[in-house]
């Protein structure tokens, strides 16, 4: 019975050790948007994910995109006093064979309905917003019952901490159609020539992407030791059966 009670303390111990290490991997990451039009404002999404190498999955992303044609030029760089949106539902994501990584968009409100599909496309896409100009979700309707939606788009490359190509910078977008980021009926965005065929509705386009592994939190490190303290315990115990 002592036996059977350590092989199962041993087998506890051992699966909270390995769930751990097979734990998703936390990652900070920044994206920054020149943009011309409001300097020395510049668009920046800055934000955290998951990532699971296995499976080449992005997830829990989350973050703050600034409004760069709020804030003072006077503010303490590099946010300026920008309004910030809180992006916090990720509801689209995909691996690209070709580039080497996974896509994940984080929106700002639970639905990815961000731009007019008067001229077709699927309605939040950096290619649908270049083909419909950038107008707003419900266009020709009024701005004030529209869902007036954001979102910001990054590329995880397989080494997630490896700099970005500029094929992958290119790739990279953001739709701002919050009352901050509003030039009349069309929202601001941010898009490269090279990935999408025009820059964003202001000239806007990816400048650069950063991605920083999160330092652990106190408590992921006192699980990880509890859990070694017990493999060793159990270890003891049956060498003293």
């Amino acid at each position: 019975m002592k036996a059977q009670l350590i092989r199962i303390t041993v087998g506890m111990a051992f699966a909270g050790v390995t769930s751990m290490a097979s734990a998703l991997t936390q990652y900070n990451v920044d994206l920054v948007f020149m943009e011309p039009d409001t300097q020395p404002r510049n668009t920046i999404f800055s934000g955290s994910f998951s990532y699971d190498a296995a499976t080449r999955t992005v997830s829990q992303l989350e973050g703050f995109l600034t409004e760069s044609m709020t804030g003072t030029a006077s503010g303490a760089a590099p946010y300026y006093d920008m309004t910030q949106l809180q992006l916090t539902h990720q509801l689209a994501s995909w691996y690209d064979s070709t580039l080497g990584g996974s896509f994940a968009a984080v929106f700002l409100k639970d639905t990815t309905a961000t731009f007019t599909t008067m001229f077709g496309g699927d309605g939040w896409s950096p290619s649908a917003g270049v083909a419909n100009s950038g107008l707003y979700a419900g266009f020709p309707g009024a701005y004030s019952s529209s869902v007036q939606n954001a979102y910001a788009l990054i590329f995880v490359p397989d080494d997630p901490l490896a700099a970005l190509t500029q094929a992958q910078i290119d790739k990279l977008a953001y739709a701002d159609c919050a009352p901050g980021g509003m030039m009349g009926a069309t929202c601001m965005t941010g898009t490269s020539l090279s990935g999408y065929g025009s820059v964003g509705t202001m000239s806007g386009y990816p400048l650069s992407q950063t991605i920083t592994a999160a330092v652990p939190e106190p408590e992921t490190y006192a699980m990880f030791l509890a859990g070694l303290g017990l493999l060793g315990a159990a270890a003891k115990r049956r060498r003293g059966c």
